[in-house]
């Protein structure tokens, strides 16, 4: 039941939040404006409670948000060695584990967007092969504020130098059991990539 509850909280929020922020976005009149102003900083305080982030923080990421409300989108990259090892970069931010990763840019197509954050955290040029999982993160869930989808594809590095950047501190190619520190849900993300490995391994 509780469970539910939290649901309904959140989706609540959601259509509360995406009101406020259409109505700042397209209304002209100031009464109303205040109206969508107080319905997004009470959005804010309720987010807050849930993400573990200050609601000022909250509230200043949904102010940069223009347009039609719509979830954000990441994509990531699975790269495997002919070991099985996988290619995995350690954060500056919380020097927790990931795939390399990154948010979609406008103009930019999936694949495009995968081609550019691997070549900006590890130095390697990619080929972008099979989309492999859909993941989705709902407001709330590892302390994060906003809907998101993840894309995760499968690619074949063509060419570059592995090198870290300023967003990695090491950066290699490892047996995936041998982390014990995720980032968010990028352990489900690294067993679907290895599982999606053995699986085109096994078909020759």
């Amino acid at each position: 039941m509780a469970n539910d509850d939290t649901l309904s909280i959140i989706e609540l929020l959601e259509e509360l939040r995406a009101i406020a922020q259409l109505g700042l976005n397209y209304s002209k009149d100031g009464y109303d404006r205040e109206r969508y102003e107080r319905l997004l900083a009470l959005a804010s305080a309720q987010y807050s409670a849930l993400c573990s982030l200050p609601s000022s923080e909250v509230e200043k990421r949904f102010r940069t948000e223009l347009g039609y409300i719509t979830p954000k989108v990441g994509v990531s990259a699975a790269i495997l060695n002919d070991q099985g090892q996988l290619l995995l970069v350690q954060r500056t931010d919380d020097s927790t584990w990931c795939l390399p990763c990154g948010w979609a840019e406008v103009r930019e197509t999936p694949q495009q967007s995968i081609v550019r954050e691997v070549l900006e955290e590890t130095g390697l040029l990619v080929e972008v092969g099979s989309l492999i999982r859909l993941g989705w993160r709902m407001p709330g869930d590892f302390g994060q504020p906003h809907t998101t989808y993840h894309l995760q594809f499968y690619c074949t590095v063509v060419g570059g130098t592995l090198q870290e950047s300023h967003e990695t501190t090491k950066i290699g190619y490892y047996y995936i059991w041998s982390i014990n520190r995720w980032h968010l849900d990028h352990q489900v993300e690294a067993e679907a990539a290895h599982q999606y490995w053995r699986n085109q391994r096994s078909q020759g």
